[in-house]
């Protein structure tokens, strides 16, 4: 038997595993660069949306029942607090579509959209939008005018009027018909 020739087999055998190995190796690299990188993605979106929470200060309930109820009546303050009550529904969505676009969130993501329905269901907020969607991109302007356009701008109003018991006339409201008191 000449040893030679299976000395050349086991070393071209050895070099194929060292690459085999090699081409492991960077693969796991890439693969925690991409977790790395939507880590630091996510991180960021969270640490916007805890600023935003920070701005609204200790009680933002006031001012956005005051965009509700009396828009009229908002003043600096408030509307400093609606802007970031706004914009943080906002982030939300940006930051389930961000981890969309880098695997970690599924199609679902889209659905939560529809929360902006709510989240801006009033005429400030309708406002707020009117002045603040050039700064996003077309396909996401697009998505949030359609919820928009498919909601009810008196949403907040219906669901407040319905949760303390009155009708949207501001009268009390009987409960469901058929229903004893």
């Amino acid at each position: 038997m000449d040893w030679s020739v299976v000395n050349t087999w086991l070393s071209l055998g050895a070099n194929l595993g060292v690459l085999v190995g090699i081409f492991l190796v960077a693969a796991q690299i890439r693969q925690n660069t991409e977790i790395t990188r939507a880590q630091v993605a996510n991180d960021w979106f969270i640490a916007d949306m805890q600023l935003e929470l920070s701005m609204m200060g200790d009680n933002p309930a006031p001012s956005w029942i005051k965009a509700i109820y009396a828009p009229d009546e908002l003043d600096e303050a408030d509307a400093a607090v609606l802007d970031r009550y706004f914009n943080y529904g906002l982030v939300q969505i940006q930051r389930l579509e961000r981890m969309h676009e880098l695997g970690l969130a599924d199609d679902q993501w889209r659905d939560r959209i529809g929360y902006l329905g709510w989240h801006l269901g009033n005429d400030v907020g309708r406002r707020w939008w009117s002045h603040f969607k050039p700064g996003f991109s077309k396909e996401f302007t697009s998505m949030v005018d359609r919820i928009l356009a498919e909601s009810d701008p008196r949403k907040n109003r219906r669901a407040l009027e319905a949760l303390i018991g009155r009708g949207d006339d501001g009268r009390e409201d009987d409960g469901p018909a058929g229903a004893d008191s």
